[in-house]
């Protein structure tokens, strides 16, 4: 499944194609867009965001359409005389003057006026979205020391999108490997520095992913992998796919973990046990 930085830059590409322009031409076979043909045909698109894993295309008309990727879900951007020769069910189609936008496969879409955004149940149950500019360090700390979170493991909170909003399965291994922090730890084992130091690199990976294109470790760290032949699942990543191989911090063997059939991958050496026996 795409996680945030993977929509938001797909928001990005959207964006550049649809915002400001009239949607000339369509297709909206998805049952929910039964609407679309007046709500969406002929008005502008007057942006495109995401929020965590979701996809919000506002239109002038004052409805906004929802989208979560899901599994299978894929978005394209073409030129409109470009032949898009895809397998997939195509869910809706925009066309402006030059481009022709198209989401494939995805089973979980809305169209519904924008002032009820927030309703749309997905939405309503999010926690702070880490790619938020608003959603500092300082706020993710202090989020790490809230009641619903504090006694929760970190490989759980790390995938609950109640607790931080758009983080998924590569970003938890590669942040709890950063901030030295135990997959089993919880936020009430560990010293307040080490909360702050958690948070900024809940912040700063996922960023960093997102500016990338998912890549989380330094270039520096990733062209030394590639030169030492490393295949881009490996290289683009500190320990997320790197398992029973040399942890780059450390030397030591990066182990893998599984929770609820999800791998994780840590380093026991970098990433010591301070959960309490208490």
């Amino acid at each position: 499944m795409p996680e945030g930085p993977e929509i938001r830059r797909a928001a990005d590409r959207i964006a550049k194609a649809l915002v400001g322009k009239v949607i000339e031409e369509g297709h909206w076979p998805y049952p929910r867009l039964q609407q679309a043909e007046h709500l969406i045909h002929g008005h502008e698109v007057l942006s495109v965001t995401s929020r965590a894993k979701a996809m919000l295309i506002r239109f002038s008309s004052g409805w906004t359409m929802y989208s979560h990727n899901q599994l299978y879900g894929r978005w394209t951007v073409h030129l409109k005389t470009t032949d898009p020769r895809s397998n997939r069910s195509l869910r809706a189609e925009f066309m402006t003057d030059k481009h022709a936008v198209r989401l494939w496969s995805a089973t979980d879409i809305v169209l519904l006026p924008t002032a009820e955004e927030n309703g749309i149940p997905f939405l309503a149950r999010l926690g702070p979205d880490v790619l938020d500019d608003e959603v500092t360090a300082h706020v993710l700390a202090d989020h790490l020391n809230h009641p619903s979170i504090y006694r929760k493991k970190g490989a759980t909170l790390m995938l609950d999108q109640r607790c931080f909003a758009g983080l998924g399965n590569y970003l938890r291994s590669e942040i709890l490997h950063a901030a030295g922090v135990h997959p089993d730890d919880r936020p009430c084992d560990l010293s307040e520095e080490t909360l702050v130091e958690w948070a900024r690199c809940i912040k700063e990976v996922t960023v960093r992913a997102y500016e990338t294109g998912g890549v989380t470790v330094p270039e520096e760290t990733a062209q030394a992998s590639k030169a030492r032949g490393e295949p881009r699942r490996m290289w683009r990543h500190a320990v997320f796919c790197r398992n029973d191989r040399p942890c780059l911090t450390c030397g030591d063997l990066v182990m893998r973990k599984r929770y609820a059939g999800r791998r994780l991958d840590y380093c026991p050496t970098c990433q010591p046990s301070r959960r309490s026996t208490s």
